[in-house]
């Protein structure tokens, strides 16, 4: 069995959380959080439900980690960089300043449901940034062509 120093273990100790924090702010450790939160928001028995009152969502085929990663690099392929499918600002993966997993800014990546009637599926699910997908929250494709059909209505009698 191999020891380590103090000296050595001190430095791995204080070192700690610039590597974890450094990690965190990577894709592969922006997705690793993301994929827990998804799995967390998919399981009924979590405390995220429990305590918070909200709906469980349902995963219908999002595997891990490493497929969110490969669908994100097939959007990034598509767009020509890792930007956003709707607006076309370019996302990030920071970590907000102790206020959750990138909740306050505005431009990291978000997975949203195009149809948010139908489960996380590779098929219904694009990245945006954060801003975007609060904005959209739980609009559906439905009630976007109604809005639009309304908008061109009014601008037809001007």
């Amino acid at each position: 069995m191999s020891y380590r120093s103090k000296e050595s273990l001190a430095y791995i100790k204080k070192m700690r959380p610039v590597w974890d924090e450094n990690y965190r702010q990577s894709e592969k450790g922006f997705f690793q959080e993301t994929w827990s939160n998804l799995k967390k928001s998919c399981d009924k028995d979590s405390s995220y439900h429990k305590h918070n009152n909200r709906a469980v969502k349902i995963n219908n085929g999002i595997r891990g980690r490493d497929h969110l990663l490969e669908l994100w690099e097939k959007q990034k392929k598509l767009l020509g960089g890792p930007y956003c499918i709707y607006t076309g600002v370019e996302l990030t993966t920071k970590k907000s300043n102790g206020q959750g997993h990138g909740a306050r800014i505005k431009t990291n990546i978000s997975i949203d449901r195009v149809d948010p009637t139908l489960p996380y599926q590779e098929d219904n699910i694009v990245f945006c940034s954060w801003e975007f997908n609060q904005r959209k929250n739980n609009v559906t494709p439905d009630d976007c062509k109604r809005i639009l059909e309304v908008y061109e209505e009014m601008n037809a009698k001007n």
